[in-house]
């Protein structure tokens, strides 16, 4: 049986969030396992999948410089946006000859916002750690203590969760979704095993998805266009332009808004990078905005056992209302606006759906030397994004 980890309380109190999620991420593997063994067959489980998403939010929270391919894309004159910037730039010139206004200047403003943005994930990571991790822990000790465990035992258990609705601060969906890994333990039949840790999985989903909306909303959101005109301000209000700004406004209102445009192409770049990915085992990457292509070793999108779903009805239910693919295959399965909790939940429900028997998700998430690192608060390194 896989052990349970007993410092979730220490990791969630720790205030540096570079060393805090990566322990998260080898937590949530921890616990991964342990789910995986109490449930028994070869389904992954929530914890699974979050392995994998904290790592991914390790690489956002880790990006205290500019990405050298940010750097790139500011030195490419044959990019668009770049050509556009160099003719703001010749007319800055021309109002104000000595700025010295150049590319360049696009790399505060980016910076700024990526540790706005890392901040942001940062603090959804331990969000969701702190609340989900001991109820891991307590439903797997709940359960192992039990022997067989019956509905009573699960009774005790889930009557400590708050029955409000999720969306009101609440905690019903884990209250379903324990109630289905339980049923999961019991059932013999792999098909309806296989459904009922899917139907848990999704609710734990959607939960945590609720809880995040305020983080993701203000990552993806992020204050480009204040924070740019704040470096513009700064940029060419000092030195020979000091005193100008006021008047170099009004000479170029239009270019003004132009270079705010530019700015935020660059970021949408940026977020789409380092924001719509999600790390896998063997550092391959997931963009969140293409639909999900279908595993390499299996012959459907979906495992035949996640195939034309009848029940429980609770798991048809959660299909209905997000699955825009419906099944059929993965057209219809990436996000369009990853700020709408209803279009994350359409790219989570099919990830969770297609991948539900896909083993190397339950492997390690850092080789054997990095561990060593992590588990005495060290960060490695070497590159974290590849075993």
């Amino acid at each position: 049986m896989a052990q349970l980890p007993t410092d979730i309380a220490k990791i969630s109190s720790m205030q540096d969030a570079v060393p805090r999620n990566l322990l998260i991420t080898q937590r949530y593997h921890d616990l991964s396992q342990a789910l995986a063994a109490t449930m028994r067959g070869p389904n992954v489980n929530w914890s699974t999948f979050a392995t994998w998403a904290s790592k991914t939010a390790g690489q956002s929270i880790r990006n205290e410089e500019v990405p050298p391919f940010v750097g790139d894309l500011v030195g490419d004159a044959e990019d668009d946006a770049m050509h556009r910037l160099g003719k703001i730039a010749a007319i800055i010139d021309d109002v104000i000859p000595t700025t010295g206004f150049h590319a360049s200047f696009l790399l505060a403003p980016v910076r700024e916002t990526i540790g706005t943005v890392s901040k942001s994930i940062g603090d959804g990571n331990l969000k969701v750690f702190a609340e989900l991790a001991p109820l891991f822990v307590q439903f797997v000790e709940t359960m192992q203590g039990a022997g067989q465990p019956t509905a009573a035992v699960l009774a005790g258990f889930v009557e400590k969760l708050d029955p409000r609705p999720t969306a009101e601060g609440g905690q019903d969906m884990l209250r379903l979704a324990f109630g289905n890994y339980y049923r999961a333990i019991l059932e013999p039949d792999d098909i309806e095993k296989a459904r009922l840790v899917l139907a848990g999985n999704c609710q734990i989903g959607v939960h945590e998805q609720t809880r995040l909306q305020p983080q993701i909303a203000e990552a993806m959101d992020a204050p480009i266009d204040t924070i740019l005109k704040k470096h513009l301000h700064a940029s060419i209000n000092t030195g020979a332009g000091k005193g100008l700004f006021a008047r170099l406004v009004g000479a170029i209102e239009g270019p003004l808004s132009d270079l705010v445009d530019v700015v935020e192409v660059l970021w949408e770049r940026v977020a789409t990078r380092y924001l719509m990915n999600l790390a896998l085992p063997g550092g391959a990457e997931l963009p969140l905005g293409r639909n999900i292509p279908k595993d390499a070793a299996a012959q459907d999108f979906l495992p035949p056992p996640l195939q034309n779903v009848t029940a429980p009805d609770e798991l048809v239910g959660l299909l209905k209302k997000y699955d825009r693919a419906r099944g059929a295959s993965d057209v219809g399965s990436g996000s369009v606006d990853w700020r709408l909790l209803d279009d994350r939940m359409n790219f989570i429900v099919n990830l969770f759906r297609s991948r539900q028997v896909d083993a190397p998700l339950l492997g390690q998430p850092f080789s054997e030397d990095q561990r060593a690192l992590i588990e005495q608060g060290e960060v490695p390194a070497a590159a974290l994004g590849k075993l």
